[in-house]
């Protein structure tokens, strides 16, 4: 016994910091974040996807319903995944921003910080509360959508993927907005002028062989055209694999890039201690 006693209160003290640690993320991801967006689901959940509708709605009376965009796809079918994703990752970067700036400007940020949480349990409590609010957005969003498009489904692990790094890149650039934007001026800004013009230039809602030769080069740099790009691929099998392979690694180094800076402003407790 005297010989087994060491190892059990070894493994117990291993354990134990890591069960607390779950925990703490989880009241902050959960109790903070998951139940904030469910009780105001009107706005979160239910508004977008009714607005995504009417998007929808006016292109089915503005476009012919059998006029092929591409090849095999009509132009709602081709529309669709690219409103879907670009709707995600608006919601994503929306969420976390909001959940930020309203803890600051209510004092509330500072009960947080006096809880014992490490930075990176911060990053992930806020993040991942946008990521879940984003993934739910886009899967009522889907749904909803086959009423216009019928069903369709090319590769479910492939847009499961581009779903879950797009949601968790713009959450990760929410979380570094949210940190910098002391009023709702400089999130308007960015919104604005940033996700706003990358969504709409990303290929949504018209293909890149409509774009002159020169000018092809500036909408393939869009990280939100890759991200599009790969979802249409894995919705509609539009596009080609050796792409969307490439396009999902370039958004996994840019979303690891953007988290470690996420990481480095909360570890240092940018804009939110003294």
């Amino acid at each position: 016994m005297a010989k087994t006693t060491p190892e059990i209160a070894s493994d117990l003290t291993i354990e134990r910091p890591r069960i607390i640690a779950l925990l703490r993320l989880w009241t902050l991801f959960y109790r903070r974040g998951v139940v904030r967006f469910m009780r105001f689901w009107v706005e979160t959940l239910l508004g977008p996807m009714v607005s995504t509708m009417l998007f929808m709605t006016v292109f089915t009376l503005a476009l012919d319903a059998g006029d092929e965009m591409v090849a095999g796809l009509s132009a709602l079918q081709f529309i669709a995944p690219g409103l879907v994703v670009f709707v995600l990752c608006q919601i994503s970067f929306q969420n976390v921003c909001f959940m930020l700036i309203i803890d600051k400007q209510e004092g509330v940020i500072t009960d947080v910080l006096m809880a014992p949480l490490s930075p990176l349990e911060l990053l992930l409590g806020y993040g991942l509360a946008a990521v879940a609010n984003g993934l739910a957005a886009a899967v009522l969003i889907m749904a909803a959508m086959t009423i216009f498009t019928g069903g369709m489904l090319f590769s479910f692990w492939i847009a499961v993927f581009f779903a879950i790094t797009a949601a968790f890149l713009f959450a990760m650039i929410g979380v570094i907005v949210g940190l910098w934007s002391d009023k709702w001026d400089q999130f308007s800004l960015v919104d604005n002028f940033l996700v706003l013009p990358l969504g709409l230039l990303s290929g949504t809602f018209f293909t890149l062989e409509s774009i002159p030769v020169n000018w092809q080069w500036l909408f393939e740099a869009n990280p939100m055209f890759w991200i599009i790009s790969g979802f249409r691929y894995a919705i509609t099998g539009f596009g080609d694999s050796d792409a969307a392979l490439w396009h999902g690694a370039a958004l996994l180094g840019i979303a690891a890039a953007v988290f470690i800076c996420g990481w480095t402003l909360m570890s240092r407790g940018y804009k939110i201690k003294a």
